[in-house]
This record gives C-alpha cells, sequence and structure tokens, in this order.
C-alpha cells in the first residue's frame, strides 16, 4: 500500500469529466490518500506514452469508448482486443453513453474482469471501485508498510530541517544538542554497557558533529521530533507541529505496529496492543485516520523547511 491512488483517465473531451474528476479526486482525499490523476486525449496517445506494460503504476484505469458511429465502433474493438491480449492487471472502467452496446462489444471480445458504466452513472461506479481495490491491500501488513516507509520519509524531513537549521544557529540551539540530545544518547548507551563500550569523555557543544549524530541509530524519530519542534518555536511557532501530539499520532502507532501481532478481540474488532495495554482498533476508519495524519505531519515538517 502506498499513499498516493493514481489514476489513468483516457477521454477525448475532458471538459465533460471535470465534475466527475473533481468528486471522484474528493472522495479518495477523503480517504486519506493523495490523489494523482493522469489524463490522455485518446488511446493511441496512451499507447505511444505509456503501454499496456506499464499500467502496474496506476490503481485504476479509466477509459471512454465512443461507440456512436461505425469509426469509433472499429476504435473500440481496437482497445478491447488490446487490453485483452496484454493482459491488463490494473482495474478497468470502461464507460460509454451507448452503456448496452459497450457490453454487448466486451461479451464478443470474451472479456472478464471489467467494469463497466453508463456515462451518466460514472462517479458513483468509480467510487465502488475504488473502495474494492483499497479494501483488498487494507491489512496489517500492508499499512505496515506504508507506515514504516512514511515514517522513514518524515524523519529524512526532519534531518534535512535539522541540518538546515543547524547551519545557522545560535550556541544555545548547539548547547541544546549536547544537553538534551547527546548526553542523552550517551546514557542510553551506558545502558547497554554489556554490549558496548562508552568513553566518558566529555566534549564541548561546538564539538559535536549534527550531521554524524543525525546517523546515530541511537538519534531516532523521537529525538528528532522534538529537535524539530525546538526550531519551530524558535522560527516558525505559528505551524501547528506540536511534539506530543507527534508522538501520539505517529511514533506510538509506528511502532505498535512495527512490533505487535494482530489479535481478535471478543466483539470481533481485530486490535493490536500498546505497551500500556490499551488497544489500537484496526478498522476501515482508523486506517483513513492514521492516513491522514501522515499526510498533515509531512506537510507541517515541509512547512517548517520551508520557513527556517
Amino acid at each position: 500500500m502506498k499513499l498516493e491512488y493514481k489514476i489513468l483517465w483516457i477521454e477525448d473531451n475532458p471538459k465533460s469529466i471535470r465534475r466527475d474528476k473533481r468528486q471522484v479526486a474528493e472522495y479518495i482525499e477523503g480517504l486519506g490518500f493523495v490523489c494523482e490523476v493522469q489524463e490522455i486525449n485518446n488511446f493511441s496517445d496512451f499507447e505511444k506514452n505509456i503501454g499496456c506494460q506499464n499500467t502496474s503504476e496506476y490503481d485504476l484505469l479509466l477509459i471512454d469508448l465512443d461507440l456512436g458511429n461505425q469509426e469509433t465502433k472499429d476504435e473500440g474493438n481496437t482497445i478491447i482486443t488490446k487490453i485483452r491480449d496484454e493482459k491488463v492487471y490494473t482495474e478497468i472502467v470502461f464507460y460509454s453513453s451507448q452503456y448496452e452496446e459497450l457490453n454487448r462489444k466486451l461479451n464478443e471480445h470474451f472479456v472478464e474482469g471489467i467494469f463497466t458504466s453508463s456515462r451518466d452513472e460514472l462517479k458513483d461506479k468509480v467510487k465502488k471501485i475504488i473502495d474494492i481495490t483499497i479494501k483488498k491491500t487494507q491489512d496489517v501488513n500492508n499499512l505496515r508498510g506504508l507506515i514504516m516507509a512514511e515514517v522513514a520519509e518524515l524523519d529524512r524531513i526532519k534531518e534535512q530541517i535539522i541540518k538546515k537549521y543547524n547551519s545557522q544557529a545560535d550556541s544555545d540551539f548547539k548547547k541544546y544538542i549536547k544537553e538534551k540530545v547527546f548526553s542523552k544518547i550517551k546514557e542510553e548507551l551506558k545502558n547497554l554497557n554489556c554490549l558496548v563500550k562508552v568513553e566518558d569523555s566529555e566534549c564541548t557543544y561546538d564539538e559535536i558533529n549534527l550531521e554524524e549524530l543525525q546517523k546515530n541509530f541511537f538519534y531516532d524519530t523521537f529525538k528528532k521530533s522534538r529537535t524539530v519542534f525546538k526550531i519551530k518555536k524558535q522560527k516558525c511557532n505559528t505551524i501547528e507541529f506540536i511534539h506530543e501530539n507527534y508522538k501520539k499520532e505517529i511514533i506510538d502507532k509506528r511502532n505498535v505496529f512495527a512490533h505487535q501481532e494482530e489479535e481478535p478481540r471478543e466483539d470481533g474488532i481485530n486490535i493490536l496492543k500498546y505497551p500500556n495495554g490499551e488497544d489500537l482498533e484496526f478498522t476501515a476508519e482508523h486506517c483513513i485516520q492514521i492516513r491522514k495524519d501522515i499526510r498533515k505531519y509531512k506537510k507541517l515538517l515541509v512547512d517548517i523547511k520551508n520557513q527556517i
């Protein structure tokens, strides 16, 4: 599972789909995804610029088949044949104003697993199919992969913020890094003295190489979040990034998905357990909220990066 939901829309009259396109995009955004719609004017351009072999990067194909005259019927036959012969596995919706003719054509070509719609009902049909495609991948393992990948991306943005701010920071920030980050890491390493030997030598805040420090395993996502929160308070306090909220909504959930196994609760809802024994319910609504939270914090971090 990924955070982007990509649609390839083949339509020779883009004006006719503006309203449907906007409403479909709003529906996808409401499910917590970033909606990307790529429009192609005709099937020839599709073959030239994309090709059936590259459709796997899309979640959904929407293809207009105009079957109103013999010329367009012949083109429709060509499109259907190519889709069938190339074995495209992405979900496809063929739609047409001549809905009965469309279904007859597909039956003639023995095409299975393809959705069809009249032009008037396209928006509602597409929403139902989107629900189907999301449900297929909305399990714990897929969401776990999404969260791990996206939290790693959030960490990369935080590292860029810290590096950028450090280049212009005064001694107070460097003292903060030494006292709140570097010292904490040394403390954690001492707790592992059965595994590693930690030197007791001290260093001044000017001697700490922040770039190297950020690569340290112990300078984890929690510490980076706390550092970014301090930077935010110094430089752009109006941005609504709160470390404690980030910990609760992103870090804690990331840790649960990384380390806990899904289990059924008595009421039938699947759950994962927080360390304090509380339940994280694995429901469609919670999956939507997790995706929305990831998108929210990515935007906030990018805003901080741009303003410092």
